[in-house]
């Protein structure tokens, strides 16, 4: 109990009426005791009492904050803990019996535990992430581009004050805070981690200057320009490739190609499939799009084109020079679904990197992810499995990769799936691949770059609950790659 500083107003005769000044110092819930006294009939003596009831909880383990009256789940040791937040800060944890997730809500590959009694979860996070769904990168230690997508954990802004909780009541009336419907797609959290989620020049936070919150910048340094795989705004996506809901733009994933076939018929290039820029002169693809035996002269390689169909200043175009599908391609299960093409220029040089056009980083031989990585797909198939066109724009979406013993024939109708293969797809039956995105990318964060790990192949249907689509598994042809680029520069 403490005496604050109270502003007093006396009414005749000797009523008192008292507000404290300021409640917020308290941090928490006041109550407030006016006791009067009467000197005359228009003068009284006010005090206020006020009674701080806490209700702010800190978490030890992971410096969240939490208001009273919240509930959360915590590993204590190998058991799991329920917590909630009592009065004066106190925490009221009890142990809980907990399963596996039957849908894992937990980004890259953290293990997802829920509560037997109720939808509480929580996620063991693997090394190098952090947070609630253990989406925070501990290793991101500087920003790409304006930083829009960094997940870093730096907290200390410009003038080096520590940031303020996102999550916290200070931040009342605030236009971004952790309580923001959209506060997981910015990065904002039960955290104090800088962040641009309003698009800005870089990551910044909310400091206290004096008795006022003020916004600031952080002192992040930006990544080295790299030359593969690291995008303008390494930003998470947000958006459907399924079902059209909302689109995107080629420099979120500049590494996609259009593939077109010339139709003499038409007398024009008409779209076939995706594929992935991988090099200046090199795009990798799907090798069913090739069944036919096209020659190479009628192929158009299309790089930096939002709109499939609509030209555009970025946009850079190629013939192809010649392409190698698997030669154990096999037409049926369509195992070793790929190939590869050469670009077509006098110059040695052929795609030249910009903000529309960029290689996606190819995977070191060998190279496993953790089941239930989060990573991005894109391309300009249709947005329904039964439309008659393909998307007008591109298109991205997110899909997390499955372990390799939910990959089987009998969730895939019965197809044979082979070691040549990975399954990914979205447990909510939202972001898929379908008819058109064929030899599009698989890409995954691997130490701050994207990194192809799949070429989209195959799938039962278009966006079926709990239907992975299925990818051609890049780390098994790393070498061959290497090969047949070998081969023409002898």
């Amino acid at each position: 109990m403490s005496v604050s500083l109270s502003l007093c107003l006396c009414l005749c005769p000797c009523v008192c009426v008292c507000v404290p000044l300021p409640v917020w110092v308290c941090m928490s819930l006041c109550v407030s005791v006016c006791l009067s006294a009467c000197l005359s009939m228009c003068l009284c003596l006010c005090m206020c009492v006020c009674v701080c009831v806490s209700a702010r909880c800190v978490d030890g383990q992971s410096a969240a904050v939490r208001g009273y009256g919240d509930t959360w789940m915590r590993w204590r040791g190998q058991r799991v803990e329920y917590c909630r937040c009592a009065s004066q800060g106190r925490e009221r944890c009890h142990y809980v019996p907990v399963i596996t997730c039957y849908q894992s809500r937990c980004y890259n590959g953290g293990t997802c535990k829920e509560a037997v009694y109720s939808s509480d979860f929580l996620c063991q996070c693997p090394p190098g992430f952090t947070g609630a769904q253990c989406e925070i990168n501990t290793n991101e230690k500087c920003v790409v581009g304006q930083g829009k997508g960094y997940r870093g954990t730096w907290s200390i802004s410009r003038i080096g004050s520590e940031c303020i909780n996102w999550n916290s009541t200070t931040l009342r009336g605030k236009k971004f805070t952790a309580k923001k419907p959209e506060a997981n797609s910015l990065g904002l959290g039960n955290h104090n981690f800088c962040r641009n989620p309003d698009n800005d020049t870089k990551p910044w936070c909310y400091v206290y200057k004096g008795n006022q919150i003020v916004w600031e910048f952080c002192t992040l340094s930006s990544c080295p320009a790299g030359t593969c795989g690291q995008r303008a705004d390494n930003n998470l996506p947000s958006f459907r490739i399924l079902g059209g809901a909302r689109k995107s733009d080629i420099t979120e994933q500049p590494w996609q190609a259009a593939i077109n076939v010339y139709q003499p018929r038409n007398k024009a290039h008409i779209f076939q499939c995706g594929g992935v820029l991988i090099d200046s002169c090199w795009v990798l693809s799907a090798a069913h799009c090739f069944d036919d035996g096209l020659k190479p002269e009628r192929l158009q390689v299309v790089l930096g084109r939002t709109f499939r169909k609509n030209s555009s200043g970025s946009e850079q175009i190629f013939e192809v020079e010649k392409y190698w599908s698997h030669e154990k391609y096999n037409l049926t299960t369509f195992d070793n679904d790929i190939v590869l093409m050469k670009l077509k220029s006098d110059i040695g040089l052929c795609a030249v990197n910009a903000p529309e056009v960029l290689p996606a980083c190819l995977p070191d031989p060998g190279l496993v992810l953790p089941d239930w990585t989060e990573c991005e797909i894109s391309g300009y198939g249709k947005e329904k499995e039964f439309d008659a066109i393909y998307s007008e724009r591109v298109k991205r979406g997110h899909v997390r990769l499955w372990p390799q013993d939910r990959c089987v024939p009998h969730v895939l109708s019965e197809r044979v799936v082979t070691s040549n293969m990975l399954c990914a797809g979205d447990t909510r039956g939202l972001d898929d691949a379908c008819k058109g995105d064929s030899g599009g990318p698989l890409v995954c964060p691997k130490d701050g770059r994207m990194t192809l790990m799949g070429l989209i192949s195959w799938g039962d249907g278009c966006g079926k609950k709990d239907k992975p689509g299925v990818y051609t598994r890049v780390t098994q042809y790393t070498d061959w790659i290497s090969s047949k680029k070998q081969e023409t520069s002898q």
